[in-house]
């Protein structure tokens, strides 16, 4: 292979790069991963079957990994299994990590965001040159000190977090706030207890340093909303001959289980899903094959309310024909599909309805809204911790599924006082829903 062109990434003694013929073309649009075989005396490669740059490297930490004789973990010279934090390069820790942890699990990219932006930091401290104190070649026992740790956290809080679109353009931007940069430390004492815990051990540290505790951070929301303003959001939501079926779902399903937005949309009717069947007094927020972690998805009632959703639901998955049930049954859905979030559709509501769009208006507004509204109607304390999953249920309640009739009660007055602001608002096939800004009680100007 010609080098005239530098390689793309490189780990030990792999690298990735193009394959390229004498004249500079390419013989394939594919990258290849390449290394010098001192057996044969010769470089050989090995496709990668992607163009893709960041599966390209991808790829080569694979095969990286996967060479006993080249992984860090182990002494060139006699074999042994060696574990040497000063050896051990941060970015391979946070590559290895994601390759055996962090892609394998449901919040992978959550777990990516988190190590790009410290990846960015070590890019930023190496553009700075003679003057960087840390960079790419920061290892792991750099990075479990104090030192890094604060040099992180200063240069973080002066970093707006973006979001851009399709042609890469920043189309907002925000000051970060200090539980975001706490979310990255935490992600990095994860790679770093993770390079210490593997079998064999890469690292013999372990960072001497905590993320800020959450209520030092996060800001308290304050925003609640009561019960007029939901009966705006489901008229608008159920308006005829509109698009607004994903919405209007979300909202429905909301009331019902005052769950996580990630968790709402996560309901299926799909029998392998495990997590409603008709006649089912229950509905596990947990699907079958999910792994609970420390935002517990709990197993609740069935509302009336919700019942009639999954019901219609259950019976739009059945009518279908055996072979196009697969990736169908999701309660929020749009036409049929499973989608990840109703942020687009929640915030062409806010603007429509007439209320604020700011940071404490996302969708999560509802969890602590309907919190708020179900403890002022009743719901005692222990019926609502366990119904939101804030208390894990003990191993009686393994056996024995709580039935939270405090919750229950209070969520049912307020549909129904949700109805009777907003009547037909709840149907599914809306019929009888007043105008969002024409409300049952309205006063007129």
């Amino acid at each position: 292979m010609s080098r005239r062109t530098p390689p793309l990434y490189q780990r030990g003694k792999y690298w990735l790069a193009a394959d390229e013929r004498a004249d500079g073309t390419l013989r394939t649009p594919n990258l290849y991963i390449w290394w010098y075989d001192s057996e044969t005396r010769r470089e050989r490669s090995t496709s990668t079957a992607t163009r893709d740059v960041a599966a390209g490297i991808l790829a080569l930490d694979r095969v990286y990994l996967a060479d006993k004789n080249e992984a860090p973990a182990f002494c060139h010279a006699c074999g042994q299994p060696l574990a040497q934090a000063q050896a051990y390069l941060l970015t391979d820790a946070i590559a290895d990590y994601k390759i055996e942890w962090g892609n394998t699990r449901a919040s992978a990219d959550t777990i990516s965001g988190r190590l790009a932006h410290a990846v960015a930091f070590l890019d930023a401290e190496q553009a700075l040159g003679a003057e960087s104190r840390f960079g790419h070649s920061t290892s792991c026992a750099t990075a479990c000190g104090t030192v890094f740790v604060n040099a992180f956290r200063a240069w973080s809080r002066l970093q707006p977090v973006e979001w851009r679109n399709g042609k890469g353009e920043v189309t907002v931007s925000r000051p970060r706030s200090p539980a975001a940069t706490e979310a990255s430390i935490a992600q990095l004492i994860a790679v770093l207890n993770h390079a210490a815990n593997a079998e064999p051990a890469r690292s013999d540290k372990r960072p001497i340093y905590k993320p800020l505790p959450a209520r030092q951070v996060q800001r308290q929301r304050r925003t609640r909303i009561g019960v007029e303003e939901l009966a705006k959001m489901f008229a608008y939501a159920a308006e005829p001959d509109r698009q607004r079926g994903s919405l209007h779902a979300f909202l429905v399903a909301s009331v019902c289980t005052i769950a996580r937005p990630g968790a709402v949309v996560d309901i299926s009717v799909a029998p392998d899903r495990e997590q409603w069947w008709p006649g089912s007094p229950t509905i596990d927020l947990n699907p079958q094959g999910r792994t609970q972690n420390k935002k517990h998805r709990a197993v609740l009632p069935v509302l009336p309310l919700l019942d009639r959703w999954l019901r219609e639901e259950y019976e739009t998955y059945m009518a279908l024909k055996i072979p196009d049930r697969a990736g169908r049954g999701w309660l929020v859905n749009y036409h049929g599909r499973a989608i990840q979030d109703v942020d687009r559709a929640w915030d062409t509501m806010l603007k429509n309805i007439e209320m604020p769009a700011g940071r404490e208006w996302r969708p999560y507004l509802l969890r602590h809204s309907l919190a708020t509204l179900a403890r002022n109607n009743g719901a005692e304390k222990w019926d609502l911790e366990g119904f939101m999953g804030h208390r894990a249920g003990s191993q009686t309640e393994v056996y024995a599924i709580g039935e939270f009739p405090t919750v229950v009660r209070a969520l049912n007055h307020i549909i129904a006082s949700i109805e009777k602001l907003a009547p037909g608002s709840m149907h599914r096939n809306a019929t009888g829903v007043v105008a969002a800004g024409k409300l049952a009680g309205d006063k007129k100007m």
